[in-house]
């Protein structure tokens, strides 16, 4: 009996971490599939930067990709085992096979609040994007994106929706939460409500201002552009946040792509018309 119990304990270890890395994996490959998918988009916005380095194209791509990937595995790595350390949600439809027929359904019973909220944050920042920076909107990767093929801004909404949500909700949210803990002396214990809107809240401006990276190619950076980012970014990271504690990264996932649907492709087309 107890060399059967030993078995039983090993063979539910080894199933135990042969699931986490299969979890690791999908995400992983998610996350390198999203950054090769902005390539296009990214090669049309930033033509005169890109002609002026000193490798030539296809060295460039594959530089770039092996520098990505092995960064979003680190990410990846240390964000599922924060995931899991916090008890946070991860990515409930990857990560549980007990679900089994159960997935669809609850695919099903998450595809209309994702979407919904997709949809609602990619008409909110599109509104206030025309409100508030309307003056700047030609120069900014948006506005510019009018003027590129639909086929390479749809493309770009796989690089938000995946690449983009896998180091924000599961690496940097999972590392905010886990040293906001640390300060707090909350090590061991499940994050608390204040913890989680202290956590998103600065995850919502860190996001913002990592935007200006992209646009500062484009134009100068004022104060207005700072307040821009950080405003209609924050929106988005907040939505994002709160639609992944509630069900799981692959909802935010959705809101994230339809989001960027809306502001990458129906946006610059209906500006463009």
């Amino acid at each position: 009996m107890v060399r059967s119990g030993i078995l039983s304990q090993t063979s539910l270890l080894e199933r135990t971490t042969a699931f986490r890395w299969r979890v690791f994996v999908l995400l992983l490959l998610a996350a390198v599939f999203g950054v090769a998918a902005s390539f296009p988009i990214v090669f049309s916005l930033y033509a005169d930067q890109i002609a002026k380095a000193p490798l030539p194209m296809p060295v460039l791509v594959a530089v770039g990709l092996a520098q990505n990937t092995i960064i979003l595995a680190i990410m990846v790595g240390v964000g599922l085992s924060l995931t899991a350390k916090l008890g946070l949600p991860g990515a409930p439809l990857i990560a549980n096979d007990s679900l089994g027929e159960g997935r669809g359904e609850r695919f099903r019973a998450t595809l209309k609040p994702a979407t919904m909220t997709g949809i609602g944050v990619g008409v909110a920042v599109w509104l206030i994007l025309h409100l508030l920076l309307e003056k700047e909107l030609p120069q900014l990767p948006f506005g510019k994106a009018a003027l590129i093929p639909i086929w390479k801004r749809l493309l770009l909404c796989f690089y938000g929706g995946l690449t983009e949500e896998i180091m924000t909700r599961i690496f940097l949210f999972s590392l905010l939460l886990w040293l906001i803990g640390k300060v707090w002396r909350s090590r061991g214990a499940a994050p608390g409500r204040t913890v989680l809107w202290v956590a998103n809240g600065l995850l919502a401006v860190i996001f913002g201002l990592g935007h200006l990276g992209s646009v500062a190619l484009l134009m100068p950076i004022t104060f207005k552009i700072v307040v821009g980012a950080v405003l209609l970014n924050g929106i988005a990271s907040v939505a994002f946040t709160s639609l992944y504690l509630r069900r799981g990264l692959e909802a935010a996932m959705l809101a994230h792509f339809v989001s960027d649907v809306v502001l990458w492709v129906i946006g610059p087309s209906f500006m463009r018309s």
